[in-house]
């Protein structure tokens, strides 16, 4: 037969146990957000034409097209894939400077390694609620590539990383902007 103290105990441990379940849920559960409602009031999007001031970045050799198409495009065709054409939002984008470097050197001193980069700034508005998402003048896109084999990665032509980098900055800025992750 239990005692009236021991029946306490077990009322109070009971109590205990019931109560930490119940903070660990709600702590555990403060720091999830979904991205899903991210921006759920804005159906379409404007994207404005690309301009780039650095004049080494201004024609693809690969599609034969001015680099300012060819962003366009893509950016187009990603931010598409959430958003329609319209009014609800504006994208703005502008590439300040365009820069490669040696990067890597091999035992010999040959370079083996190019480091890429694109300086841009760009403008995110929402139309809707008449404020801004994001706007940056300092954004950074960088792309290592290798010019020779057997260093873990296939060499690249520069034609090659800079078709990279632009798809590398697309997706950033897609997922920075439109998924917010």
């Amino acid at each position: 037969m239990r005692t009236k103290s021991s029946l306490i105990n077990l009322g109070f441990f009971a109590l205990l146990n019931l109560s930490l379940l119940l903070a660990l849920s709600l702590v555990s559960g403060c720091g999830y957000v979904s991205t899903s409602s991210y921006l759920e009031h804005i159906r379409t999007i404007r994207i404005e034409p690309i301009e780039i001031d650095d004049p080494d970045f201004t024609y693809d050799n690969v599609s034969q097209r001015p680099y300012e198409e060819v962003i366009l495009e893509k950016l187009r065709e990603r931010f598409n894939r959430k958003w329609s054409d319209g009014n609800d939002a504006k994208f703005t984008m502008r590439i300040l400077d365009y820069h490669t470097k040696e990067h890597g050197f091999g035992p010999s001193g040959n370079v083996e390694m190019y480091r890429m980069s694109l300086q841009v700034e760009y403008e995110f508005i929402d139309n809707v609620r008449k404020n801004l998402i994001a706007r940056t003048d300092n954004h950074v896109q960088i792309h290592d590539f290798y010019v020779v084999e057997n260093r873990g990665e296939p060499p690249e032509t520069p034609d090659q990383a800079k078709t990279l980098i632009i798809e590398e900055l697309i997706e950033d800025l897609y997922n920075q902007l439109a998924e917010q992750w």
